[in-house]
């Protein structure tokens, strides 16, 4: 039996939506963060940062829900058709969109959240620097712009959905609830709607 820990409106609701889409059971261990259940020597052991998530799978621990939709996908997602085959153009295509929307598209989208716009999550207003906004708005459209190109002619970043979409989609979800504009960026917007408008995503959050 998979376990995933985490907590509601974490970066933990990828993982469960990637368990949703792949049909996996699991079991969802959910931590009490005001109880501290997250820097627990039991959980240490599994997430050593403190953190969600954290996902067991047959004895096998991760942390990082970048590395572990990486391992769904290898494990679990070619035979439902969710990740590519290994050896072929597509498989370098998941691998680097994936590791693109963890390494920058989600840390430009944050900064700009707590540097650039007035939302829970975002710093006082005299802690945010005007400087820190302006870039990570400008590396944010850079990278919409490029995914948006990505989408022209196709519906997904693959093509067919497949968890890829999940790591970019989860982010951007994230990020539009709390206000940044896909306005300039029409094949995004639509592609999103797409994406969360899927039951697996829905069951998730």
């Amino acid at each position: 039996m998979i376990k995933l820990y985490s907590w509601p409106q974490s970066s933990g609701t990828r993982i469960a939506w990637a368990l949703e889409e792949l049909g996996l059971p699991y079991e969802y261990v959910a931590l009490d963060a005001k109880k501290g259940e997250h820097r627990s020597a039991e959980y240490l052991k599994l997430n050593p940062h403190g953190k969600v998530p954290a996902l067991v799978d047959d004895g096998e621990h991760l942390f990082e829900s970048g590395a572990i939709l990486l391992h769904l996908g290898a494990r679990y997602g070619v035979e439902k058709n969710l990740w590519p085959p290994a050896k072929s153009q597509a498989r370098a295509d998941a691998l680097s969109w994936t590791v693109w929307a963890m390494a920058e598209f989600g840390p430009y989208l944050l900064q700009y959240l707590y540097h650039g716009l007035d939302t829970p999550v975002s710093f006082k207003p005299a802690d945010r620097s005007k400087a820190a906004a302006d870039y990570s708005r400008s590396q944010l459209d850079r990278l919409l712009a490029a995914l948006d190109a990505r989408l022209e002619g196709r519906e997904y970043v693959l093509g067919a959905f497949s968890l890829a979409d999940v790591a970019a989609a989860s982010w951007l979800a994230f990020g539009t609830a709390f206000g940044v504009s896909l306005e300039h960026y029409p094949r995004v917007a639509a592609w999103l709607k797409r994406c969360i408008e899927r039951p697996a995503f829905k069951r998730a959050r």
